[in-house]
C-alpha cells in the first residue's frame, strides 16, 4: 500500500493553541476551587459561587480533550491506496473505499460549501449534500475549493493528500489495472477510542443524562449549602427522629459516591460492550437512575 500524509495546515496550530487557552483557564477556575478547599473539611466554604467555578473549570477540560482529539486527528490524517482500495486513516480508524466503485476525480472547486468552526477545528470534517443529492464527507485540511473530491454512484469524499498530482496518477493506474478483491464501504473504526460504546444513542443519552443530573444536584446542595446548619440528622429511626447528628459536610458525599459510579460504570461499560452491548446499555442507565435515587435522598435529609 502506498500512502499520503495530508497537505500541511496552519490549522492544526491554531487549534493547538486554542488548547493551550482552554487548558490554562481549566487549570486557573481549578486551582481557585483547590485554594477554597485547603482548609479543613469543616470549614468549607461551599457555594453556589464556588461551584460556578468548579463548573467552569470542568466545561473547559471537556472543550480542551476534544480540541485535542481534533489536534491528534488532523496530525494522524493520511491517504492510502492499493491495488483494491482507497483508504482514509486518523487516529487508528480506516475508511475503505473500493477502488471499483471510484467513478470519478476531480477539482472541488466549484462545490459551494459553508463550513462552521466546529467542522473546521484542525482540519475539515463532516457530511454535506452536494447539488446532485450526493452525500460529500470532508476528510481535507484546506477549504473545500482548494480539495480534490473522489466520487462514487452515492458518495463524494473532499481530500487534501499531499503530492496531488501523484496521489491522482497513481488511482487512475490502479484503475486501469483492476482490483482483485471486493472490498466492503464503511469505516473500520480503532479500538483505543471505545468508538463503539459512544456510539451508541442510548449509552450517549444515559451518560448525558445522568451526568446531567449529577451537576445539578452537586449544583443545588452547593447553593443550600450555607444555610444548612453545622450539624444535620443523617439518620432516623423509626418514629422519624433524628438518630445520628453529623456535620454537614458529610451531605457532599452523597452527590460524590453518585458520580463515582457514574465513572464506574462507564469505565465498565466501556470494557464490556463489545461482548454485552446491552450490559453496558443497563450499566448506563442504572446510573442515571441512581442519581435520582442520591437526589432523593439528599432531599430527605435537608427537608
Amino acid at each position: 500500500m502506498r500512502k499520503w500524509k495530508a497537505q500541511p495546515t496552519p490549522r492544526v496550530w491554531l487549534a493547538v493553541i486554542l488548547m493551550i487557552i482552554t487548558a490554562a483557564g481549566s487549570g486557573f477556575f481549578f486551582v481557585e476551587v483547590a485554594q477554597a478547599l485547603r482548609v479543613p473539611i469543616e470549614a468549607w466554604a461551599i457555594n453556589l459561587n464556588l461551584y460556578l467555578r468548579f463548573l467552569a473549570g470542568v466545561a473547559l477540560l471537556i472543550v480542551t480533550a476534544l480540541v485535542a482529539y481534533r489536534v491528534a486527528a488532523a496530525l494522524t490524517l493520511s491517504y492510502g491506496l492499493d491495488r483494491n482500495g482507497f483508504y482514509i486513516f486518523w487516529l487508528g480508524n480506516r475508511m475503505v473505499v473500493p477502488l471499483g466503485q471510484i467513478e470519478s476525480i476531480e477539482s472541488s472547486a466549484a462545490v459551494a460549501d459553508r463550513v462552521g468552526l466546529s467542522h473546521s477545528l484542525g482540519y475539515f470534517y463532516g457530511s454535506f449534500k452536494l447539488p446532485s443529492g450526493k452525500i460529500a464527507q470532508r476528510f481535507s485540511t484546506r477549504p473545500t475549493k482548494q480539495a480534490i473530491m473522489l466520487q462514487t454512484s452515492s458518495d463524494a469524499y473532499i481530500i487534501t493528500p499531499n503530492n496531488t498530482d501523484t496521489f491522482v496518477q497513481e488511482l487512475e493506474q490502479r484503475q486501469r489495472i483492476g482490483v482483485i478483491q471486493q472490498l466492503t464501504l464503511g469505516v473500520e473504526a480503532g479500538r483505543f477510542f471505545s468508538y463503539a460504546f459512544w456510539d451508541d444513542r442510548v449509552v450517549r443519552q444515559a451518560l448525558v443524562l445522568a451526568f446531567s443530573l449529577s451537576l445539578i444536584l452537586l449544583g443545588w446542595l452547593a447553593a443550600i449549602y450555607p444555610q444548612l446548619p453545622p450539624m444535620i440528622d443523617l439518620r432516623t429511626n423509626a418514629a422519624g427522629e433524628a438518630s445520628v447528628l453529623s456535620p454537614r459536610h458529610q451531605i457532599l458525599f452523597l452527590p460524590l459516591a453518585a458520580f463515582a459510579t457514574l465513572l464506574i460504570n462507564a469505565g465498565l461499560g466501556i470494557t464490556l460492550y463489545l461482548r454485552t452491548p446491552l450490559g453496558a446499555r443497563m450499566l448506563q442507565m442504572a446510573s442515571a437512575m441512581i442519581q435520582l435515587l442520591f437526589a432523593v435522598a439528599v432531599l430527605t435529609i435537608v427537608r
